[in-house]
């Protein structure tokens, strides 16, 4: 490919400084693209006013916005002249306008990351549901290659319904190994008035209601049956949710032994896997196809207790770099817990494996490298394929 003359988009519904998996994993590879000299821009949803953006990011107000949904219309029109779009999908509102541009322009290629399934209760998840009934085949059909955090998620989400496997490509998402590394983190320990024996419980998640499937009601229940126990819960994370979860921690005893950190800064989020003994990972759906602080995690060599899905078990291997438990079982995960408060000879085994597992599978370099075959493969194919209807 020729890298000075070759124009890429990436459209996806968040963007930092929003903190998200989707948006974060997009920035990456914006990022890492720039630095090899490709010209590529970013189209999102404009939710808040960004006074230092970069040239490249474009934020367009949605029409209709709810949450992370938005209608953009006007994407059609301002993806002209680009060589390939790289869509991260779920993103209702603006994957349509996409695949309507590449439905009457096939000479544009089209790559899409499929993050994860949809789900809500209500009217939302009668509107996820008609929208995977009756859309959701003629978008993914009209893609020329579905790039997928893993093979293992591929095989459990809504594409597996589909006639697709022929353009799925396995993806990881990869962690910076020189920002995550092991180590001692004392400041932080002395900041939050944390004992110097005590072992470190830390949880990084979005606490807002986007991010309710991230489990922390069902981690709170849990420890509050391991109060005989030495331990710290370090949540790093804020949302509207915030004072919610401060409450049924104080409601569960816990008052004291949780620290609500916040929404630490991108230079002090390594320290706080560092200040670590063991990483929570609790989600309790499917939404959550892979995990990004897992893999964090084992970069700073501390293991994680997560839940046995699809995508996550791929990250965080049972009894290797962690330990998998019953999504929601409580009781499931409070033996997890126990296990390895108990056993520092288990954790240090398994933290020392999470990150050799790192550096083999997950480093970005090689991943990049991927990346740029499949856009070459994408963009050179000889003949393009034939759309069902």
């Amino acid at each position: 490919m020729d890298k000075a003359h070759l124009t890429i988009a990436h459209v996806v519904c968040t963007y930092p400084p929003y903190r998200g998996g989707m948006g974060n994993v997009a920035h990456e590879y914006v990022e890492r693209l720039r630095a090899r000299g490709y010209n590529v821009h970013v189209f999102t949803i404009q939710d808040t006013e960004i006074d230092d953006d970069p040239r490249y990011v474009h934020r367009i107000p949605g029409i209709i916005q709810i949450g992370n949904a938005g209608v953009l219309p006007s994407l059609f029109h301002r993806l002209s002249g680009f060589d390939l779009v790289h869509l991260h999908y779920p993103f209702f509102g603006g994957a349509e306008p996409v695949i309507v541009r590449k439905a009457m322009t096939q000479d544009q290629g089209l790559v899409m990351t499929y993050h994860m399934d949809n789900f809500g209760a209500g009217v939302k998840g009668a509107l996820f549901s008609a929208h995977r009934r009756l859309l959701f085949p003629w978008l993914v059909n009209r893609v020329d290659r579905i790039l997928v955090s893993s093979m293992d998620y591929a095989k459990h989400c809504a594409l597996a319904e589909l006639d697709v496997m022929d353009r799925i490509e396995e993806h990881p998402f990869g962690v910076d190994l020189e920002r995550f590394h092991s180590g001692v983190e004392q400041e932080l320990r002395v900041r939050h008035h944390i004992k110097q024996d005590v072992p470190v419980l830390l949880f990084v998640g979005g606490l807002d209601a986007a991010h309710e499937f991230k489990g922390l009601s069902v981690l709170f229940e849990s420890l509050s049956h391991l109060l005989n126990q030495e331990w710290h819960l370090v949540i790093v994370g804020d949302g509207a949710l915030k004072e919610t979860y401060r409450e049924q921690a104080r409601e569960r005893g816990l008052g004291d032994r949780v620290t609500f950190a916040g929404a630490v800064s991108q230079d002090d989020l390594p320290r706080y896997y560092r200040l670590a003994t063991v990483h929570l990972f609790p989600s309790t759906k499917r939404a959550e196809s892979f995990g990004l602080v897992a893999l964090e995690a084992a970069a700073s060599g501390i293991p994680s207790i997560a839940s046995d899905l699809p995508g996550v078990r791929t990250v965080v291997r049972d009894g290797d770099t962690g330990l998998l438990v019953s999504p929601g079982d409580v009781e499931s995960l409070k033996k997890a817990i126990l296990t390895l408060l108990e056993q520092p000879d288990l954790r240090s085994r398994l933290g020392l494996s999470a990150r050799v597992n790192a550096q083999a599978h997950y480093h970005w370099e090689p991943l990049i490298d991927r990346l740029e075959a499949t856009y070459d493969s994408v963009l050179g194919q000889q003949a393009k394929r034939h759309y069902r209807v």
